[in-house]
């Protein structure tokens, strides 16, 4: 008993290893955030995973070609592995899964180790090491500079089974999704306030996902979220702040609200959940989403990258 409490705590220890800085200021990751990846908060996250009796998954930093990952770990050792982390048999990248194999400990460089969780710095790290059965994410590398940056998602064999996919379409700057506007004064109503931006940012399934920036009042700053469905049914998701002209949501986002990118979105037990990405200047946060009736949660996936530049 006393031996499976220990492999527990370690297990918890590795997960919240991937959690850090989260995006205004370079504060530590909120507590919730680190507490998600413990599993003591985010009650609908934790429960769509509990539900099809599969692991939390966890991105993971990897290595220039994307044929490594790296769970970040400082107190990892070869006898301290956690079972549940062989039970991890995929990464999800890109709408695809790939087969990956536990390698056990990855012992790094201590003293090259710059702190930075970049492909650079991948091979000083320390900690639970995966790598892929065969192949790797980065194929045709344009040059010597070009790596792989993005964190694919460590999933088990349970999340694949019970998981289905939601086909995304992402609109980039000079993209038209056609006319908006009136689904942009159907917000400024009821929120009673002008948008200063409002985008189409995706096609998620069934789904229209709005990011959208009210007018400053008051020195309180507004952003917002939103799923439209095809019926016009709209879940949002409001992120006030005070404003600063420097950092109002991020670091250094010079008080524009840019919301999230959807990596990918699932369906599980019922539930959509949406997987993101946001950068700052130091660094990313990935998170997952989950709609809960006619709210959009925090799920349990929270892992921050820290890479601040030179």
């Amino acid at each position: 008993m006393k031996q499976k409490l220990i492999i527990s705590v370690l297990c918890v220890l590795a997960l919240a290893a991937c959690t850090g800085k989260q995006n205004k200021n370079g504060d530590a990751a909120k507590n919730a955030d680190t507490e998600s990846v413990a599993g003591n908060k985010n009650a609908a996250g934790n429960a769509q995973f509990a539900e099809n009796k599969c692991l939390t998954p966890i991105f993971l930093l990897a290595n220039s070609d994307g044929s490594k990952f790296i769970l970040k770990n400082n107190e990892a050792t070869d006898n301290n592995v956690p079972d549940s982390l062989k039970t991890y048999k995929y990464i999800l990248y890109n709408g695809k899964y790939y087969n990956v194999d536990f390698k056990g400990v990855q012992q790094g460089n201590k003293d090259a180790d710059n702190g930075r969780d970049t492909p650079y710095n991948f091979d000083n790290c320390h900690g639970w090491l995966f790598a892929m059965q065969s192949g790797k994410l980065l194929n045709k590398p344009k040059d010597e500079y070009d790596m792989f940056w993005d964190k694919p998602l460590l999933v088990d064999e349970a999340f694949k089974a019970g998981t289905n996919l939601l086909k995304i379409k992402k609109f980039i700057a000079d993209d038209n999704p056609g006319d908006i506007s009136d689904m942009k004064a159907k917000f400024e109503k009821q929120y009673g306030k002008k948008a200063i931006k409002f985008k189409l940012d995706a096609l998620v399934g069934d789904y229209k996902y709005f990011v959208m920036q009210f007018e400053t009042v008051d020195n309180k700053a507004l952003g917002a979220i939103a799923l439209v469905s095809a019926d016009g049914k709209a879940i949002v998701k409001d992120f006030p702040s005070d404003w600063d002209e420097i950092s109002t949501w991020r670091e250094g986002d010079e008080g524009e609200f840019f919301g999230f990118d959807i990596d990918f979105a699932t369906i599980e037990n019922g539930r959509l959940t949406l997987y993101t990405y946001s950068a700052s200047e130091e660094g990313e946060t990935r998170n997952s989403y989950v709609v809960e009736g006619n709210e959009i949660v925090q799920g349990s996936v929270s892992n921050y990258f820290y890479h601040a530049p030179d």
